[in-house]
């Protein structure tokens, strides 16, 4: 039952950072000023771009899956051990053990790292472990809050207000605190240049204006030999 309510909750708050991270994109890290209605309610598409993209850091699919799920789960085994050691309602083993240890560890170390494996593709799995250490953690916090209230509310509102920001810079490729996670030139990008109305809108526009110009034929410029109302037969063939 716990287990069933942390992927409840997992996927409830990875669909949520995925809505924030794309209305953040288009409002804040957009130069783009005006919007169509689909682009602000239209957003499916959008959303399942930006998850997709997480899972595909570093163009391996697998890779990035296995390195989400299992950071999801070594939080979520990670969280059980408060309620083993601990008792029934808010306690230090509780709370001990639903901090974001493991996701602080990796975003503090990720510059030694990146420096010692650099040029390395395994780096681009930090961002599919970041996300799940963050989204796990979040998750089994939510579960252990909703079923016992394990947890004061205000430590699990620290936990969102600390994760939920960096995951919303990550998804974006934009850097925290100084530092670059991922390369704004990737070629697994979610967004694209018509996306979020940039020069080559007006390029396609014009496109169209030029395909909704009337065409010449091949046999615009021949002249009719008969003319209107000519008979092309002579009297000979009647």
């Amino acid at each position: 039952m716990e287990f069933f309510l942390f992927l409840l909750f997992l996927t409830f708050f990875v669909l949520f950072t995925a809505v924030l991270v794309y209305y953040v994109k288009i409002l804040f890290f957009s130069a783009k000023t005006n919007y169509r209605r689909e682009e602000l309610t239209d957003i499916r598409g959008d959303v399942f771009r930006i998850c997709l993209d997480v899972l595909e850091s570093g163009g391996n699919l697998i890779y990035g899956i296995g390195a989400f799920f299992g950071s999801v789960l070594l939080v979520w085994l990670w969280s059980l051990l408060g309620s083993v050691l601990g008792e029934k309602g808010p306690g230090p083993f509780e709370h001990i053990f639903h901090m974001p240890i493991f996701f602080l560890a990796l975003f503090f170390s990720f510059p030694f790292l990146k420096e010692a494996y650099r040029g390395e593709k395994y780096l681009a799995l930090v961002k599919p472990a970041l996300s799940g250490l963050a989204l796990g953690n979040l998750s089994a916090g939510a579960v252990h809050y909703g079923l016992d209230r394990d947890l004061f509310f205000l430590f699990y509102l620290l936990l969102l207000l600390l994760q939920i920001p960096v995951l919303v810079f990550l998804w974006n490729r934009e850097p925290i605190l100084g530092m670059s996670f991922e390369e704004n030139n990737s070629s697994y990008a979610y967004e694209s240049e018509d996306d979020w109305g940039s020069p080559s809108g007006a390029s396609s526009s014009v496109q169209d204006n030029v395909w909704e110009e009337e065409e010449e034929g091949p046999f615009t410029e021949e002249t009719d030999d008969f003319g209107l109302g000519d008979d092309p037969f002579h009297d000979d063939f009647k």
